[in-house]
């Protein structure tokens, strides 16, 4: 019986959570940002009512407990991705029973083959044996190596009367950032200081806390980007939801993000503006799907460019004179320089159709799988924090990209070394411990 409750319970926190999205898009978004894209060609109840059936099919197989890394990650991708590509589009497209329903189609299986992986038989793991106080100093010199780059490159200025206007910051950033710096940022603010968090909250030290969350203000002090400022309450939401072991991970999850989607529409029936929704929603979940369905619409007609502008340089031609995010920023939204940088899924269609949809996720599951048996023997909240910024990037960047740009080999590296014990509650014990003992043995 408590199982079917726990549905029950998601089916309707996932139920509100798509009347806020289409709510908060019809009445707060759209108004105000039509002119940039976000149109609204007043979808039929038929079409809308085939998108919802999209959003409910992954609950039929889905639970409301994350015992596994992989699991964290699918459910991060079905709320910030998934959900906003299955509805969005209804209101962009003039025909929602094309092509896109294909789309809509592999992007089920996707999902599917995700959550799959958390059933996987995990495979035995040989720990290089690394003592604990070595691998943390080890990566106390790398996070101050990574500190020693950023502020030779941008200097110190610790001063938020600048922060009021992040453009004015974006663009000097833009300006001073190189390669190695950029590494840098994205290692410091995606993993150490997620590292700090979640070791804070485990070992209930405070300073640890503090120290990730003054790191990433300051690298938002430096960068003027929101989504840096905006991780740490990320992490610290993810551990909040992790308490029990993952046991209810996902309704915590689920009806928080929901509660920021009205919270931030009832911010701005008060303030009488558009600021809260554009920077929570709009950025945050709507963009995602909108980007999908430009990146869908448009190299359904032209030329996919099958990575001939990453790894595949140096025997491929690359086909167009500005990158993808760069053309769908020109195309769609009629502004030259905008990076309209889209998600996984976005981007395995721009190189390889649905084909690279499917292939990409696959190398997801690769990873996931991968990552799950390292972190069999680790604490599941230090797992869970090391991969959820990386997993996060997903939003609105490549596969690829996220490997080494945005931290996933590092978070790799970090967990398979450091030793953190693994506490279990007597629910997980009972449910998933001896699948695990079977596993390895």
């Amino acid at each position: 019986m408590q199982i079917k409750w726990n549905k029950i319970v998601l089916i309707i926190g996932i139920s509100l959570y798509v009347y806020g999205l289409k709510l908060a898009y019809t009445d707060f978004i759209s108004p105000a940002f039509s002119y940039f894209g976000f149109i609204n060609l007043h979808p039929s109840a038929m079409e809308q009512f085939v998108s919802i059936v999209f959003v409910f099919i992954p609950i039929l197989w889905s639970n409301t407990h994350a015992y596994r890394p992989s699991r964290i990650v699918y459910w991060i991708l079905y709320m910030m991705v998934y959900v906003p590509a299955m509805i969005v589009p209804d209101y962009v497209r003039m025909n929602n029973f094309d092509a896109i329903i294909a789309l809509k189609c592999v992007l089920l299986f996707c999902m599917a083959l995700i959550y799959m992986t958390g059933n996987f038989r995990l495979i035995p793991v040989y720990y290089t044996k690394v003592k604990t106080n070595v691998m943390l100093f080890v990566i106390a010199l790398f996070s101050l190596s990574l500190w020693g780059i950023i502020i030779q490159t941008f200097g110190i200025h610790f001063n938020f009367s600048q922060v009021d206007d992040v453009y004015d910051l974006r663009e000097a950033y833009r300006d001073q950032v190189n390669r190695l710096s950029g590494y840098a940022m994205n290692w410091q603010s995606k993993i150490i200081n997620a590292l700090l968090l979640a070791l804070g909250f485990v070992n209930k030290n405070k300073l640890l806390i503090c120290i990730g969350v003054l790191g990433q203000l300051f690298i938002f002090s430096i960068t003027g980007q929101k989504s840096v400022a905006l991780s740490s309450v990320f992490i610290l939401v993810i551990i909040f939801c992790l308490r029990k072991s993952g046991r209810d991970f996902v309704l915590y999850f689920v009806y928080g993000i929901t509660a920021l989607v009205f919270l931030t529409m009832a911010l701005d029936l008060v303030t009488n503006s558009s600021e809260y929704t554009s920077l929570f929603i709009r950025r945050m979940l709507i963009t995602p799907g909108l980007l999908l369905s430009y990146y869908f619409d448009f190299f359904s007609v032209n030329p996919q460019v099958h990575l001939s502008h990453s790894i595949l340089d140096p025997f491929l031609t690359y086909p167009y004179d500005k990158l993808p995010p760069f053309l769908i920023g020109e195309h769609y939204f009629g502004r030259v320089g905008l990076a309209a940088n889209a998600n996984l899924w976005a981007d395995g269609f721009a190189n390889f159709g649905y084909a690279g949809i499917i292939g990409f996720t696959v190398l997801l599951v690769g990873i996931l799988y991968l990552y799950d048996s390292i972190s069999a023997n680790r604490n599941f909240i230090v797992s869970a924090a090391l991969i959820a910024m990386p997993a996060w990037s997903l939003v609105d960047t490549s596969l690829i990209t996220s490997l080494l740009t945005h931290g996933i080999v590092i978070a790799f590296i970090i967990n398979y070394f450091l030793k953190t014990e693994r506490k279990v509650d007597p629910l997980y014990e009972k449910d998933h411990r001896l699948k695990l003992r079977s596993s390895l043995e």
